[in-house]
């Protein structure tokens, strides 16, 4: 089955996250890289359920994939600003977070019209 571009991106997002906490310092594990693997979980799952859902709920779920992703952004610059997450590492997850963000506003806006 193919999934729609938004839900991929999501998907790979999650799965960046899940594999750079693993290097994060010990004492920042249990706190941060716990709520940025919950945010970017919060945010799959709602992008996955306005896939599938009918056209009234869709709506409310964009809203909660937008919200969880604006929290994965803010914490992971506040990872950065720890020193939890490489340079290299912001780069690439900055990215697909704007990415992200770009394809949910669309989604939105086409559910408006």
């Amino acid at each position: 089955m193919k999934h729609p571009k938004i839900y991929v991106d999501c998907y790979q997002a999650a799965i960046q996250i899940f594999n750079r906490t693993k290097s994060f310092p010990k004492h920042l594990r249990p706190t941060l890289g716990r709520r940025l693997e919950e945010s970017a979980l919060s945010c799959l799952l709602s992008v996955q359920k306005a896939c599938v859902t009918t056209k009234d709920l869709r709506h409310t779920h964009l809203i909660s994939a937008s919200d969880s992703l604006d929290n994965l952004k803010t914490l992971i610059q506040v990872s950065r600003d720890l020193n939890a997450i490489h340079v290299g590492g912001l780069s690439e997850l900055s990215q697909l977070t704007m990415e992200i963000g770009k394809e949910i506003g669309g989604f939105i806006k086409s559910e408006k019209h």
